[in-house]
């Protein structure tokens, strides 16, 4: 790999979250014009509330996050947004949340069930625990219009069930998230050999679920959006992420295609988020 970029400076990179949302925002009415099925915001965090995007397009809404902030809270009274308290995971019960800390500040957005997440910390919380199919069960969900999952390294464990659910509940329109921390160029945190594993798993379970036309989004410095087809990319991490990938969200169709002139035309205004540089680090989300 090539040696990463100079930590001491500020480069532009593109605004990830907000991209995406105005991906999704053009996407989804496509996908689902009557809106039939449900759309679904697992780890919502405390900004870039997806789930608030898919209420104010008129999808019946589904937020899942296990430690609402109160303006999420209050978003979900004000919305006909429904706000599940739980993570899903691989198990129902209860399960250990550790608590999100990054450049020695507590952030919530770094919240994880994985005690190896580089944005975890010592601090922990018990929490409610779904299995997808429970959560399925629980929600009486019939049709996904979209799942995105944000979980700090979770996302494997979630999407290593879709196969176990029915074929007409999988989401038309699956994004998740990957990376994180540091470049890719560097091996560390997010891309860390176990999870830059568990993303592989992610890409390898869409295209075995069928999935095909996708959308790779990354924060990185001179990034462009990358369209492939799951069924003929070569899933090799080379192949997938620029080396100085920092991290982003791949959103998958399960069927047809958006044209590529509209994903350029979108994503245009998003390119020139700023990137700081701290202690030899980056500040990825």
């Amino acid at each position: 790999m090539a040696s990463c970029p100079h930590r001491d400076s500020k480069i532009t990179s593109m605004q990830v979250e907000s991209c995406c949302q105005a991906l999704l925002k053009e996407i989804l009415p496509e996908i689902d014009p009557d809106r039939k099925g449900v759309c679904v915001d697992v780890g919502v965090g405390t900004f870039a509330f997806y789930c608030e995007l898919f209420a104010k397009l008129g999808f019946q809404t589904i937020a899942v996050e296990p430690s609402p902030v109160k303006k999420l809270e209050k978003l979900c009274d004000r919305q006909p947004i429904k706000l599940v308290e739980a993570c899903l995971s691989d198990k129902n019960g209860t399960q250990t949340l550790y608590m999100g800390n990054f450049a020695s500040m507590a952030n919530e957005n770094f919240n994880s069930l994985e005690p190896a997440w580089f944005g975890s910390s010592p601090d922990t919380k018990e929490v409610k625990a779904l299995d997808l199919p429970t959560f399925l069960s629980d929600t009486n969900i019939e049709n996904l219009t979209c799942l995105k999952l944000d979980i700090e390294g979770w996302e494997p464990v979630v999407m290593k069930q879709l196969p176990a659910i029915a074929l007409e509940q999988l989401p038309q329109i699956l994004m998740f998230e990957y990376g994180g921390g540091s470049p890719r160029c560097e091996g560390g945190k997010g891309w860390s050999e176990s999870f830059l594993e568990g993303t592989m798993i992610c890409l390898e379970t869409l295209k075995n679920c069928g999935y095909g036309f996708s959308i790779l989004i990354d924060y990185a410095h001179e990034a462009t959006p990358k369209i492939f087809d799951l069924q003929t990319q070569i899933l090799t991490p080379d192949e997938m992420f620029l080396e100085n990938a920092l991290y982003g969200n791949i959103i998958s169709f399960r069927e047809g295609e958006f044209s590529r002139e509209a994903i350029a035309k979108i994503c245009k205004p998003y390119k020139g988020g700023v990137i700081n540089w701290l202690v030899g680090k980056a500040v990825s989300k």
